[in-house]
């Protein structure tokens, strides 16, 4: 066998205590072992998703009084409440008692949570209220009793209605952390005559048998549209705009922090029609809504939204804005992610709300067209990390054509891995950070 000059020795998959991140990130490049060590996996769960901020809920989910939803921030389960103060509230799903799971319901109503096992009693705010036989601690548990509420995410906060929470008492704002990528919700809000949207018709729920990031990274893909969809292109025409890179004005952008996105903005304005995004339905079939939209916007305004649309952009880690749909992933193993996904409604618009509910059932639905192909190909993915030769994962397509400007790293190749090589920056940059006991 010949040996080139691209060869390079075995990489073992780092440990946690001592991290090369230069060992399986590289500028144009990612080693298997990304996919698939379990040791780098727990370290992204000490590090991505509890130092930084992560999208736990939608506020529209938790609108009344002692509305309360299950979520996770990577494997710690958390309880997303509207507490009795009328705070959003992100309270670690766990008994301070014994560690028993408070809240096995996905959602509900309650101004209490009592633990299955031994009865003790927290308010929705995650004070506890009650210990069964409590004279059997003596008297120095009365010293302590404030102290053992329900354990409450530090920092919680909202933009636009998406609710995210962070595990750690100090870091950056989340105006911070969605830096340029906050655009990409107000395109989304930009389509509400109220200026609000909400997601309450319920999760899909898709079990993906591949690592969280190949979930995502999928998501701001331009390159496999063409052959992991060819059967969607084939049985829809014609297609929202052509699929062939070279044939339209799509660019794809780092927009940094590892925030990404395919953005038909400029192919759409220069098409200058309507609702090119949504199936090219006129105008005329949504009369209330666009009358709606122009009181709100004004004719000019309301037409740009109309035409621009929505978003197609990846909120660094786990927010994914699919244009009328919302995904979610949470990661369980490293070869399993859990994504879920619901249709963005718009408050008092029924008509409007009911084809959009029919056309995420179409792409993102247990029949969809667009999950199911991005569902079997993580999967081959992943089966085909289980072959260790070649070590490394080619990221490098278009990286001679990238450019900087205002909104970030951008190539007009909608093929280029652009949005791939600024999520693993900002992987490797977090990653590779020290983990504090």
């Amino acid at each position: 066998m010949t040996t080139t000059e691209t060869d390079r020795p075995a990489v073992e998959p780092p440990t946690p205590d001592a991290f090369d991140v230069a060992s399986v990130v590289q500028d144009h490049r990612v080693h298997g072992s990304v996919y698939t060590s379990p040791e780098i996996f727990q370290r992204e769960l000490d590090t991505i998703f509890r130092t930084g901020w992560v999208y736990v809920a939608h506020e529209s989910e938790i609108a009344e009084s002692g509305d309360y939803l299950t979520r996770r921030i990577g494997s710690e389960p958390v309880v997303v409440v509207h507490s009795k103060d009328g705070q959003i509230r992100v309270l670690l799903n766990r008994c301070s008692h014994r560690a028993n799971r408070l809240c096995n319901a996905d959602a509900g109503n309650a101004n209490s949570f009592r633990c299955p096992y031994h009865g003790w009693t927290f308010s929705n705010d995650g004070s506890l209220t009650a210990v069964p036989m409590r004279d059997g601690y003596g008297t120095e548990f009365q010293k302590v009793r404030s102290q053992l509420g329900m354990a409450e995410a530090p920092r919680v906060d909202s933009y636009g209605g998406f609710v995210f929470a962070s595990l750690a008492p100090e870091g950056i704002s989340l105006a911070e952390h969605l830096g340029g990528a906050a655009k990409a919700i107000d395109r989304v809000l930009d389509l509400s005559p109220t200026g609000k949207i909400e997601l309450r018709a319920g999760w899909m729920k898709h079990l993906h048998h591949a690592n969280w990031k190949m979930v995502v990274e999928n998501n701001v893909d331009g390159y496999h549209a063409l052959f992991t969809h060819a059967s969607v292109y084939d049985a829809i025409r014609p297609a929202k705009v052509s699929h062939i890179p070279a044939k339209v004005d799509v660019v794809v952008r780092d927009i940094g922090s590892g925030h990404s996105e395919i953005d038909y903005s400029a192919e759409y304005r220069k098409l200058d029609e309507e609702f090119v995004w949504y199936g090219r339905i006129p105008r005329a079939k949504l009369p209330d809504y666009v009358a709606a939209l122009e009181d709100r916007h004004g004719p000019e305004k309301a037409h740009d939204a109309l035409v621009v649309g929505p978003s197609h952009t990846l909120i660094w880690p786990n927010l994914f804005l699919a244009e009328m749909n919302v995904m979610y992933v949470e990661p369980i193993a490293p070869d399993e992610t859990v994504a879920y996904t619901t249709a963005v409604l718009v408050p008092g618009q029924d008509k409007l709300n009911q084809r959009t509910l029919r056309r995420s059932e179409g792409a993102m639905g247990p029949a969809g067209f667009l999950i199911a192909d991005d569902g079997e190909i993580g999967m081959r993915n992943q089966a085909g990390l289980a072959a260790h030769d070649p070590e490394w994962l080619e990221l490098s397509r278009g990286v001679e054509t990238d450019v900087i400007d205002e909104t970030g790293v951008v190539n007009s190749d909608k093929s280029a891995e652009t949005p791939q090589r600024g999520f693993y920056r900002q992987w490797a940059s977090v990653v590779g950070q020290e983990i504090r006991a």
